[in-house]
Formats: C-alpha cells, sequence, structure tokens
C-alpha cells in the first residue's frame, strides 16, 4: 500500500511569481521573503510572457499554498508544503487492498508457502523498517494536505473578500485545483465499501456517496458531514465485526466534534479513523478467509507450486537457475551418496537432506544453497542463525566450565544455573537474530564478564573482579569462537542429524496437511522435574538438558518440515533428470492432465487455462 510522494523543495526565483487569483490574495513578494515550494519531478518550464494561461494555470497551486500562508500564519507553511507535495490519493485505496482479495490470496505464491509453516499466519499492515516509517510520513503528509484543502475550501466558497472578481482565470479553473484531494477522497470511500458489503447494499452506498453532489454541497456550504459520518457508521456496523463498533463511534464523535467547532483538523482526524476501519475490516475479511481455507491451501501445496514453477519455467519467467539447481544437487551426490544407508526409495531423499543440514552448520560459501529455496530464504536464515547461538552458548558454557575449574569448584551445575546464564548471555548479544552473530565476538568483553561473574557466584568466590583474569577471559573466549566453531558445529551437527533423518522417514509418505499437524502444531513437552542437576559436561548429546534437547526436538521438526516439502515440489522438477531413477516423490501434473482438486475447481467454474486449486466462497461480511 505504497503512496509514492514526491519530496518538497524550495525553488529560487519565486519573488517574480504574482497572485493569479486577485488583488486582494496573498502577496508572494516583499518582506515576507517566501520562495515558491516546488516537489521533485516537477520542472519549471514557464513561458516568458506572465500573461500566458498556461503559465497562470502553473502558478494556482503555489498561490493557494501562498494564500494558506496568508490565513494561518503558524500553520500555513507546513499546510502550503503538504498540499503542494502530498500524493492526491489517500493511503488505502481499492488498488492498495486489491492483495487481501480472495484471488491475490490464493495466487499469492509466497502466502501460499508460508502459511504451511505458521500456525497464526495473517495480514497485518506492514509498518516495519524503513519502508513502514515512509509510509507513516507519506500518510501524515496526505492528512495535512487534506487540512489544508479544508481551509481553503473556507477562503475560497465562504470567504470575504470574494476570490473570483479578478476574471484573470476561470473559477473552474481555481476549483479543480483547490478539490485534488477530497473528491478522491469520496470516491475511494466509494469503492471500498462497495468491496466489503454484499451487493444488496450497493445502492446505499451509490446513492449516499454520490461524489458530484457531494462536492457542489460543499461549495455551497451545505453538506452535512455529520450525517454522513453517521450513515457510514450504520453501514460499517451492519458488516464489521463487533470489536470495530467502538471505533467506529469514535470516527462519529470526531467528525461531529469537528464540525461544531469548526476545526478541519478533526474533520480530518475522523476520516483518518474511517479508512482505518476500512483497512481493519478488509484484513478481517482476508484472515477469516485464510482460516477457513488452510487447510486447502496446505494440501493443496505441492499440486499449485508444482503448477506455477513450472509455468515460469516453461515461459521464461522463473526467478530460478534451473541449471545451476542440478549443478547443487550432482555435487550434493557426489559428496554424500556414500554416507547415506536407506532404501532406494528414500536414497535421494537422505543426500538431498544431508546437503541442507549441512549447508546450515558451516560458514563455507561453497554450502549455499541454490535459488529453489527463495521461498524459505527467511526461515533458513533464521534457522542458521538460532544454530549458531547454539554452538556460541556452547562455546561459552565451555569457558564457564574452565573457570569452575581454576576456581576448585567440583560440584554439580543445576538447570537453573545454565539457564540463567544462556538468559543473561542472549541478552548481551540478542538471541536469534540473523545476521547478528559477529556480535558474539564483538560482545565477547561483556560475555566474558558475565560469564566470569556467575562462576565466581557459582563457587563462592568474591564479586571482586582480577583485572588481569578479566583480560585473560576475555581472550580465552575469544579464542574459542576461532578455534572451536567449527568443532563445536560438528558435534551438533552429528547430534540432530539423525534425528532429522529419522522424522523424515517418520513422515515420508505425511500429506501437507499431516506435515503441518504434526511438525507444526507439536504436542507440548511436559515441564522437567524440579530441582534437577547434571554435571559440568553438559554439552555432551547424552547429557542434554530439557531445555536443550526441547529446541533440537523444535529445530529437527522445522528443518525437516522445509527439506520433504522443497523435495517433492522440486525434486521432479529441478533436481533428479528424467534419466535417472526416480523417487517416490508426488509426480508433477502434466498440462494435459486434471488433478482432483482440478476437477472439482473446474465444477465450480474456474477457467481451464489458470490453476485453480480450491473452490472459493467469498463473503463480505466480516
Amino acid at each position: 500500500m505504497d503512496v509514492d510522494a514526491p519530496v518538497c523543495v524550495d525553488a529560487p526565483g519565486s519573488g517574480c511569481y504574482r497572485d493569479i487569483l486577485s488583488t486582494e490574495g496573498a502577496s508572494h513578494q516583499g518582506s515576507h521573503g517566501r520562495l515558491s515550494r516546488r516537489c521533485l519531478g516537477h520542472k519549471d518550464s514557464r513561458p516568458s510572457s506572465a500573461s500566458s494561461t498556461c503559465s497562470k494555470e502553473r502558478d494556482i497551486p503555489e498561490t493557494l499554498a501562498n494564500l494558506l500562508m496568508d490565513m494561518l500564519p503558524e500553520e500555513g507553511p507546513e499546510l502550503g508544503d503538504a498540499f503542494l507535495c502530498a500524493a492526491d490519493l489517500p493511503p488505502v485505496t481499492k488498488q492498495s487492498l486489491g492483495e487481501l482479495d480472495i484471488q491475490s490470496i490464493i495466487n499469492n505464491i509466497k502466502l501460499r508457502h508460508d502459511v504451511n509453516f505458521d500456525a497464526n499466519l495473517s495480514f497485518r499492515p506492514n509498518m516495519d523498517g524503513p519502508k513502514g516509517q515512509q509510509k507513516q510520513r507519506q500518510s501524515q503528509q496526505y492528512w495535512r494536505a487534506l487540512v489544508a484543502e479544508l481551509e481553503l475550501y473556507v477562503r475560497l466558497f465562504r470567504g470575504t473578500p470574494s476570490l473570483w472578481d479578478s476574471g484573470r482565470v476561470d473559477r473552474s479553473v481555481i476549483v479543480q485545483h483547490a478539490e485534488r484531494r477530497l473528491p478522491k477522497l469520496f470516491e475511494t470511500i466509494h469503492e471500498v465499501l462497495k468491496s466489503l458489503v454484499p451487493d444488496r447494499d450497493h445502492a446505499r452506498v451509490d446513492e449516499h456517496l454520490d461524489v458530484p453532489m457531494l462536492m457542489q454541497e460543499i461549495e455551497r456550504g451545505v453538506c452535512d458531514m455529520v450525517k454522513l459520518a453517521e450513515w457510514v457508521a450504520c453501514l460499517l456496523k451492519e458488516h464489521c465485526a463487533p470489536m470495530r463498533d467502538v471505533l467506529v463511534n469514535k470516527m462519529v464523535d470526531r467528525v461531529r466534534e469537528g464540525v461544531a467547532k469548526n476545526t478541519s483538523g478533526l474533520i480530518v482526524n475522523g476520516l483518518a479513523e474511517l479508512f482505518g476501519i476500512l483497512e481493519a475490516m478488509k484484513l478481517d475479511v482476508a484472515n477469516h478467509q485464510i482460516r477457513n481455507l488452510k487447510t486447502l491451501l496446505i494440501e493443496d501445496t505441492v499440486n499449485f507450486e508444482n503448477f506455477y514453477h513450472l509455468d515460469r519455467l516453461v515461459s521464461g519467467r522463473a526467478r530460478v537457475d534451473r541449471n545451476a539447481a542440478q549443478k547443487w544437487w550432482t555435487c550434493a551426490v557426489t559428496e554424500f551418496q556414500h554416507h547415506c544407508t536407506s532404501p532406494p526409495h528414500r536414497f535421494k531423499l537422505e543426500i538431498f537432506i544431508r546437503a541442507v543440514v549441512a549447508s546450515l552448520f558451516t560458514r563455507s560459501a561453497r554450502r549455499e544453497l541454490p535459488d529453489t529455496f527463495y521461498l524459505d530464504k527467511d526461515r533458513l536464515r533464521t534457522l542458521k542463525s538460532e544454530i549458531d547461538d547454539l554452538i556460541h552458548f556452547e562455546i561459552c558454557f565451555d569457558l564457564f566450565a574452565q573457570l569452575l575449574q581454576e576456581f576448585e569448584y567440583n560440584g554439580p551445575v543445576s538447570q537453573a544455573t545454565r539457564h540463567q546464564l544462556q538468559s543473561a548471555l542472549s541478552a548481551i548479544v540478542g538471541e536469534g537474530v540473523p545476521y547478528l552473530n559477529p556480535s558474539w565476538f564483538h560482545h565477547s568483553g561483556p560475555l566474558s564478564l558475565e560469564i566470569y561473574r556467575q562462576a565466581s557466584v557459582l563457587a563462592g568466590r568474591s564479586p571482586f573482579h582480577n583485572l588481569d583474569y578479566l583480560q585473560k577471559a576475555r581472550y580465552y573466549l575469544r579464542n574459542l569462537f576461532e578455534t572451536t566453531f567449527a568443532t563445536h558445529a560438528s558435534a551438533l551437527e552429528a547430534t540432530i542429524l539423525p534425528q532429522i533423518l529419522a522424522c523424515a522417514t517418520k513422515h515420508f509418505y505425511s500429506s501437507p496437511s499431516e506435515l503441518f499437524n504434526s511438525l507444526v502444531l507439536p504436542t507440548p513437552t511436559p515441564p522437567p522435574p524440579p530441582h534437577s542437576f547434571v554435571p559440568i559436561r553438559i554439552a555432551s548429546p547424552d547429557t542434554l538438558s530439557p531445555s536443550h534437547a526441547d529446541k533440537l526436538n523444535d529445530l529437527t521438526n522445522r528443518i525437516t518440515h522445509i527439506v520433504l516439502l522443497h523435495w517433492r515440489i522440486w525434486d521432479p522438477i529441478a533436481y533428479v533428470k528424467d534419466d535417472e531413477t526416480p523417487t517416490n516423490s508426488p509426480p508433477v501434473p502434466q498440462h494435459g492432465q486434471n488433478t482432483p482438486v482440478q476437477h472439482q475447481t473446474r465444477a465450480l467454474g474456474f477457467p481451464k487455462q489458470a490453476h485453480r486449486p480450491i473452490p472459493i466462497h467469498t463473503s463480505k461480511s466480516s
């Protein structure tokens, strides 16, 4: 829902611009020292003759902006800039909400893939990161521009002295420049409402949101904004979730207060809240449809993605390099086939699993996965980050054990102590944050200090910090990070790989829905017994703590889920060649071949040429 708003800049030489409305209007020369405000991308191609009609029309927006500065000395400059530079359309439009339509949902390859891995997948406004902050700034600028427009209406349509007496520019031209946003705002409300309510209510929407009629009423000063807001509120309450009623009432109250106080800002706040409600309703509908369709979407994943990727490969629109994927697969077969012990029908899958797992436990660039994994890129990055965290934790516990030995402590280490140390170290480096693992090395000072402190407490030593000991601990930890990472990674890989292979064998014949139910929604594990103690060699695979074992089980499930689903989709497309022995992956549907799901969707009227995987029954109420 991006709105492209150009950046405002000041243009020199604007002192020559004259008022084109009337001699009583705002003066753009003299002691005020005003500069003509322009937006990047608008060229100044004005002819030399100041009497040119085209030139006058180009001057109108800046003249209106300067008129705002005369009307509102404090807010005028900011409102004038917003009036010139903000987008003409509101932040929420029918087009921006189009990705929430049911057809967009079922054809969204990323959503169709992600739904397999997220039990709580839902749409929400994306306001994260720099792009989200830019959207917020553009939205705020738009609503300021609308305030400016309403203030201009007061002066243009009801102000004195009249601005229509000069006769130098046609009145309709000035009105057209002044009414940049409000008509489009009403049109957007009209379109979005009709997309949300059933067909039986469309006539009511057309009647109450007749945009030309509303603009005529505004120009004549007879538009009842409160009545319009109350009607919209009544319509929304008929169709939106009851939880939205509070927001709807707040919107009406804001508009009513703005009209009573004759304050454009409050009226615009009410309109902004209305658009927030419309967006929330559309999100409610989309999320409701995702919840209802989730099982069907998941079950049809392999079929849908086979068609999706094959279609793009055949048409030359694929973002995947099939040759590179086959080369990666050939290298994987060469490297891992001698380690595999699975029967023939699972032999190639075991090679694939070993290759993927190896990429998660190494920092070597040659282990990078092909771009067939582009839909799992974020999940794999997160997994690798969590695995790196586990490895670094074990290295830190090595230092902890070494310090305890130097402090002549030979007693047990409780699970609570280990958990306390892990929590403290996580707070220092930020556990599970992709691409931030170098912070383990960079934070070796605070990490070694915390490890030293907790080892001292456990050994019953004074909390006094020996500077020489601290420096040695820091150096030792850095050295461990550099020299033992590969060893710890190999040990952890040797522990988790058999679990992943066993899990893949267990779920080899599971459907996508069964994979989701087993691997995304696992049965909660019972809590560990109280007062559990283990020896200091806690990192040994045979003496894993309950929390550590749970983490490995979680990683096992997530990795297994990714590799099984990926193998079923891409094995017949990008890896195993036609002349190789086929695996037990689902066959790829041919273009002339109908799957059961296709038969079902064709019977429901979907076009033959497009893959329509599931029957859709849309509901326009939330």
